[in-house]
């Protein structure tokens, strides 16, 4: 990852910690002087923003950094470690959140939430839409998963604050209706959760090294009959690592074709996946003759002859 890449994570997480910051001071602050519970939680779910925000800014130095000897594969799999990380904060504070929720049902406050309230979780909702939007697209512009991730952080608190001024408007024409805020607080903790497993599940495959794209093998078959020298691709394997994908296949040419040709074949061949393919970083081609003996190792190849 390039220098403009890395001070691009730090410039896009610095703005969203600032006002994660502001926005956790205002709706905790508001939230007390209201009596609002789901308010109180949604600002302890932006002040959770600060911890992966954090994490990103310190994680973001390790994963762009480039291939050494100690990892010849490159550091991207700091990049999944904070993904990690992210999913299980915003999962221990739903949790939190969702059982101080469930234990205080019932309990009538001592004050109705007024249109403070409502106006701090309105405000919450804007500028949080607002960092999520422009989040995903500088994350897209460099590919970052954590960035990503930390988008759908941003994106989780606004909608996270929809059910928060719901309940603020309800509890304020219909005061008899307190428990509204704490099912506030419940949608809140599961909006929260949702956000977690989004976020963990996709990083838990990446380190139980499952195929990195569904439809990347059909993709490299379809490049590979655009090469009429090239008489059939198989075994064919991807991983996921951070942000990259690395390829490995096996390439089958005339057995009575050169060496130096068959390499040129499959380095011209590496080059147009790497072109076609931004998240590929590298892709280990083995060439084999287009013979039965090889071929009988493609699950796909279904030439009678071959499998007699």
């Amino acid at each position: 990852m390039s220098d403009s890449s890395v001070k691009l994570i730090h410039k896009v997480t610095w703005v969203g910690a600032i006002a994660n910051v502001c926005l956790a001071v205002l709706k905790v602050t508001v939230g007390k002087l209201t009596g609002s519970q789901a308010l109180i939680a949604d600002g302890i779910h932006s002040f959770s923003d600060l911890i992966t925000d954090t994490v990103i800014l310190i994680g973001a130095k390790y994963w762009t950094a480039p291939a050494d000897k100690e990892h010849p594969y490159g550091h991207g799999r700091f990049e999944t470690l904070t993904n990690i990380f992210i999913g299980v904060t915003l999962t221990i504070v739903g949790l939190g959140i969702g059982w101080s929720s469930i234990v205080s049902i019932g309990d009538k406050p001592t004050s109705t939430p007024g249109m403070l309230a409502f106006g701090a979780a309105i405000v919450s909702i804007l500028v949080k839409e607002a960092l999520y939007r422009w989040t995903v697209i500088q994350s897209r512009k460099i590919k970052s998963r954590a960035l990503y991730a930390n988008a759908w952080h941003h994106r989780s608190d606004a909608l996270s604050s929809v059910p928060v001024a719901i309940a603020v408007v309800g509890n304020y024409l219909l005061p008899e209706l307190y428990y509204l805020d704490q099912i506030a607080a419940l949608i809140v903790t599961a909006m929260i959760l949702k956000a977690g497993f989004e976020i963990l599940w996709p990083a838990i495959v990446e380190i139980t090294e499952a195929q990195a794209d569904s439809e990347i093998e059909a993709e490299i078959q379809s490049y590979a009959q655009q090469n009429s020298e090239i008489r059939e691709v198989h075994a064919i394997r991807s991983r996921r690592i951070g942000s990259t994908i690395l390829l490995d296949l096996h390439l089958l040419v005339d057995p009575q074709m050169s060496i130096d040709k068959a390499h040129a074949i499959a380095e011209n061949f590496k080059s147009d996946i790497l072109k076609q393919k931004d998240e590929v970083v590298d892709v280990i081609i083995h060439i084999e003759p287009y013979t039965c003996a090889e071929r009988r190792f493609n699950p796909c190849n279904d030439d009678d002859e071959c499998h007699k």
